[in-house]
């Protein structure tokens, strides 16, 4: 299909979609570049064939003018909403989540692992592992209870209200994926993804921070003392 015909397109997607550039890490608006049909060949404009149609897209950030491709499917249905069935990243190809080096190790193994899954479009499995990942961070922190739920709970007084319901996020995307088989769309495990990375933000990341300038300003000290001594 030429760039000519999108126009013809038009239909499956509102406009400029918002995203993070693959290119330029920037949540920058897109604009499509051009589709190409994988399946079915021959389609009406105004509803899909019955079953599911397939799309090559290629989508132009508004800030850096680069190209990322995505595979898109939809079904009949989804043609009348416009919101695809599926999104998959093609190229360039996406490099797994990774949380900060101030992490503990057994914490960033199994976010990325889950993050692995995610890019993978294993749903169900990058949910059992976020929730995995959040089991190990509240052990870590010293929580007890008899379940996930009692020990995120126990780090009520220490965390707050908002991490605590960050962590209750991801346990219930995890309990709900493996124990009722419940499969959460690709932004709703990408949304749990990121309130883990804010909570170890918050642990972690921004203590040893300050730990790092803490000391830094205690060696120039220590320094100008030396210099101003005899």
């Amino acid at each position: 299909m030429s760039i000519g015909n999108l126009a013809e397109f038009s239909i499956f997607w509102k406009g400029p979609r918002p995203a993070v550039c693959a290119h330029c890490n920037l949540a920058a608006s897109a604009t499509m570049a051009s589709q190409f049909p994988l399946t079915p060949i021959a389609y009406s404009r105004v509803h899909l064939d019955p079953g599911e149609a397939v799309f090559v897209q290629v989508w132009q950030c508004s800030h850096c003018s680069k190209g990322t491709a995505f595979l898109v499917s939809y079904t009949e249905s989804e043609a009348v909403t416009r919101d695809p069935a599926e999104v998959i990243p093609l190229w360039p190809v996406p490099l797994p989540r990774e949380l900060d080096q101030t992490v503990p190790g057994e914490v960033r193994d199994r976010f990325a692992e889950g993050s692995l899954c995610e890019n993978a479009g294993a749903l169900r499995g990058a949910a059992a592992m976020y929730r995995a990942c959040v089991e190990k961070l509240v052990e870590e922190r010293g929580a007890t209870g008899r379940h996930l739920y009692d020990k995120i709970e126990n780090l009520r007084t220490s965390l707050g209200d908002d991490l605590v319901d960050a962590l209750h996020e991801a346990r219930m995307l995890g309990n709900d994926s493996v124990h009722d088989g419940l499969i959460y769309s690709v932004d709703e495990v990408a949304d749990v993804a990121e309130l883990i990375v804010e909570a170890t933000e918050v642990l972690y990341v921004q203590p040893a921070r300050r730990t790092a300038m803490q000391q830094a300003r205690q060696q120039r000290r220590d320094a100008s003392k030396a210099i101003s001594t005899p």
